[in-house]
């Protein structure tokens, strides 16, 4: 399927989606970004406690460490997804908590995230040591512990925050900053994933420039640079926290759209690609691009098999004439006798 051709689609209106950003201007997207980069720079814990512990917000937010969420035992593991936190802290006796299935989890996480025990409960050896036993880093007594509890906080939040920088460095790419190829391949991974526990939907968008080879050739490869690095930077002011825009190598970018369906992924796409076209790009003028479009689980039920369909729809993109969309078809379009 073809979608927004460049003389002959329907131009779709911007309120009708809220997608990743492009239902609003790029440059107030982008006021919004840099606002949100501002808050992900902070500390974050997350409380698992049945407990007040407003003294101990309060005084962490003065030491520019956020406080993401407080949660009870049971609804640890969903409240961990969602704010993504440098530190968890909890009490062991919150309703619902396993604290050594909780620790385990914890450790085997791709982000490794540490734990400390907090309580009421005289912070003796022995407690501490059944505390480092269970997996989790230290156990304190509230509240006459409270200031060396602030201050362990510190500390495990910045060093997390060292490692999640230099895992970052890892994974992006030299010239756009974008995630490269690895990481992108393991948010892919991690979405389907999603889908498969909790039935949420995801989309995948595979952008490659139009002409790219003809651009460096006529105004030198320093132009083609500046080309690819606008396209990043568009796609970084349009995405969503939990989205991922990549670089994949050369000309292509891929877009994955966490809880985005087929519909709106596709809308979505249809407003990138008329965005980018309008951009002009100093000593080139405007570029274009191709985009495939495919979802999770309209068209794939696993990582490779999606990207697979994105990529067909690309290359059928490209092949109808460039600076358009496509669209992978659906899964019962390709059964027998349907």
């Amino acid at each position: 399927m073809l979608s927004s051709a460049p003389n002959n689609c329907c131009k779709l209106i911007l309120s009708d989606y809220v997608v990743s950003g492009l239902s609003q201007p790029l440059m107030s997207a982008h006021a919004e970004k840099k606002d949100k980069s501002a808050d992900r720079a902070r500390g974050r814990v997350l409380l698992i406690t049945d407990d007040d512990l407003s003294s101990l917000i309060e005084t962490l937010s003065g030491r520019q460490i956020q406080v993401v969420g407080v949660s009870t035992g049971t609804a640890a593991l969903v409240s961990l997804q969602r704010s993504r936190p440098h530190l968890v802290i909890a009490n062991p006796n919150a309703r619902g908590l396993r604290v050594r299935e909780f620790a385990r989890m914890l450790i085997n996480s791709n982000d490794g995230i540490p734990l400390v025990l907090v309580g009421t409960d005289p912070a003796t050896v022995q407690r501490r040591q059944e505390a480092l036993q269970s997996g989790a880093f230290d156990y304190f007594q509230l509240p006459s512990e409270f200031e060396l509890l602030v201050e362990r906080t510190q500390q495990l939040v910045e060093i997390r925050q060292k490692i999640d920088n230099l895992r970052a460095d890892a994974d992006l790419d030299h010239l756009t900053g974008l995630a490269n190829r690895r990481r992108f391949r393991a948010a892919l991974k991690r979405e389907v994933e999603r889908w498969r526990r909790y039935g949420s939907p995801c989309s995948l968008l595979l952008i490659d420039i139009d002409h790219l080879k003809k651009i460096n050739d006529q105004f030198g490869h320093p132009a083609g640079d500046a080309v690819i690095r606008q396209i990043a930077q568009t796609l970084k002011e349009v995405s969503r926290d939990n989205d991922t825009p990549a670089r994949m190598g050369g000309e292509e970018f891929a877009l994955l759209l966490a809880g985005i369906n087929g519909e709106k992924a596709v809308a979505a796409a249809d407003r990138l690609r008329d965005a980018l076209s309008r951009r002009q790009v100093e000593g080139v003028g405007n570029a274009t691009v191709s985009i495939g479009v495919a979802s999770c689980p309209d068209s794939a039920h696993s990582e490779r098999a999606l990207y697979s369909a994105g990529d067909g729809a690309l290359y059928v993109a490209k092949n109808a004439g460039r600076n358009r969309v496509a669209v992978a078809p659906l899964l019962q379009e390709k059964l027998p006798g349907v």
